[in-house]
């Protein structure tokens, strides 16, 4: 079965139509779960910083 330029140009239009809109809300979705655990990590992998002062005052 041969495809012609016009049948192959409908074949992808058609699948962008139909497949397009999940594609991008997956993108989305992925998106948003790789900012949140970024957020995640630069605020959760900080310390408080220690002072030295108390551990010098219980001495």
């Amino acid at each position: 079965m041969q495809h012609t330029a016009a049948a192959w140009l409908f074949e992808i239009a058609l699948g962008l139509r139909v497949f397009g809109p999940d594609l991008v809300r997956g993108c989305r979705r992925l998106l948003t779960a790789g900012v949140r655990i970024g957020i995640t990590q630069l605020t959760g992998a900080r310390t408080p910083a220690h002072s030295i002062e108390p551990d010098q005052e219980a001495q």
